[in-house]
């Protein structure tokens, strides 16, 4: 069996009764929501409050559910830490990928974000006017960028008002950057 997790110092937990579950979301030192979760079948009569410590929760379910909360909060993060460590092992040189496509494909950000339900890294790539067809013909350059029924699971691709957003899932960003390494 696991230690628990604490709940980290500052952070607090807001338990808000709805008619009969409650609302458990765990919120950091400055007020942001990291985690959220539900306990069913709440007492009548709890009442909507702000945790800080465990202990506090006199119910043991209530409190087990809490503890669940903070264990999926750390569990998530460890995941996503993984997954970028993963993505950093895979293209070591992304900064040096990243420079290149932005001398390319002038005024095209590259953005590297989280998926926050996979918990994976995500590559978007924006290009508008003349660089929107070089990103185009860049992307369709790579033979992943396809499958027989159309664009590859985990490509996508979205064109409005001139501006081209291409974007990639973490596999897929990690085989087009290695693609995109061996280019001329």
């Amino acid at each position: 069996m696991t230690t628990p997790h604490p709940l980290p110092d500052q952070w607090a937990i807001n338990v808000n009764p709805v008619a009969n579950l409650a609302i458990l979301t765990l919120l950091d030192a400055d007020g942001t929501h990291r985690e959220i979760g539900f306990h069913p079948l709440t007492a009548p009569g709890t009442a909507q409050r702000a945790i800080r410590a465990l202990d506090e929760i006199t119910d043991p379910e209530l409190r087990a559910s809490a503890q669940k909360l903070i264990d999926s909060f750390y569990q998530r993060t460890a995941q996503a830490k993984a997954n970028a460590d993963a993505f950093g092992t895979a293209v070591p040189d992304q900064q040096h990928l990243f420079d290149r496509l932005r001398s390319e494909l002038p005024g095209t950000p590259v953005d590297l974000g989280i998926d926050d339900e996979a918990l994976t890294i995500v590559l978007t790539l924006t290009a508008a006017g003349p660089t929107a067809g070089a990103l185009l013909t860049l992307i369709n350059r790579w033979p992943g960028t396809t499958s027989p029924t159309g664009l590859a699971y985990g490509v996508t691709q979205d064109l409005t008002d001139g501006t081209l957003t291409v974007t990639f899932d973490q596999p897929h960003a990690e085989k087009v950057l290695t693609w995109y390494r061996e280019q001329p």
